[in-house]
């Protein structure tokens, strides 16, 4: 039996869940929801995305999402993932815009819109550069409906989420992901390790990181950036 296979058999008697892949039709209700729960909305990928349904309806979700290119200039060996060499790891803090503040900043208003488009332009024009090279990946936006909590149904998609990963002849090393330090525990509970050089952060999350710690310091919250442990 594999792992995805014990934690459905973990989940509440009651709760018959259903797998399937994103689609064109989930774009919406996912992006207004984690609008509403303070989320990201912004770089959906449909097609990357895992959708839990019960009796019918969606309840839950993630997506695994390319980063961009994984290798840095053998030569810089202090270069952040993703980053083609110690110059465009300074290019990147450079370039990195003032994120907006206060208000301003949650993830639906125009002004963070707006830095949220002028990092995915600039992580658009580096990958066109480099298509060849490994890939980095996010885990990101994993949300289940509060009523259907705690019952294993956020697990069961971050495995499933990973064993697709793992299909394809990919390395969990190579998987990021942001959350709260209040949550750490729980991914850790499913192979990620928190990340604690600034250094070891990807470059294509530069932008990301900067506007998610202005967002959760409005809440007193932290933010910690995990990556994936390879298993053996």
């Amino acid at each position: 039996m594999n792992t995805l296979a014990a934690t459905l058999l973990l989940l509440h008697p009651a709760q018959c869940l259903r797998f399937r892949r994103g689609s064109f039709g989930d774009l919406v209700p996912i992006a207004t929801t984690m609008a509403k729960n303070l989320m990201n909305p912004l770089s959906i990928k449909v097609d990357c995305f895992e959708v839990a349904e019960s009796e019918g309806q969606r309840i839950g979700w993630g997506q695994l999402r390319p980063l961009g290119p994984a290798a840095a200039d053998p030569d810089d060996f202090d270069a952040a993932p993703g980053s083609r060499g110690a110059d465009d790891v300074d290019a990147a803090w450079d370039a990195l815009p003032d994120p907006p503040t206060g208000f301003a900043s949650l993830p639906w208003t125009d002004e963070y819109k707006a830095f949220a488009r002028g990092a995915d332009e600039r992580r658009r024009g580096r990958d066109a550069a480099s298509a060849d090279a490994p890939q980095l990946w996010e885990l990101a936006s994993v949300f289940v409906l509060e009523e259907h909590r705690h019952r294993g149904t956020g697990a069961a998609i971050v495995r499933r989420l990973l064993e697709r990963h793992a299909a394809r002849g990919l390395s969990a090393a190579d998987i990021y992901l942001l959350t709260l330090a209040s949550t750490a525990g729980w991914y850790e509970g499913l192979g990620f390790e928190q990340v604690s050089e600034p250094r070891d952060v990807p470059e294509p999350m530069a932008f990301e990181v900067a506007a998610g710690r202005v967002v959760t310091g409005l809440i007193g919250a932290e933010l910690v950036v995990m990556r994936g442990v390879e298993t053996t």
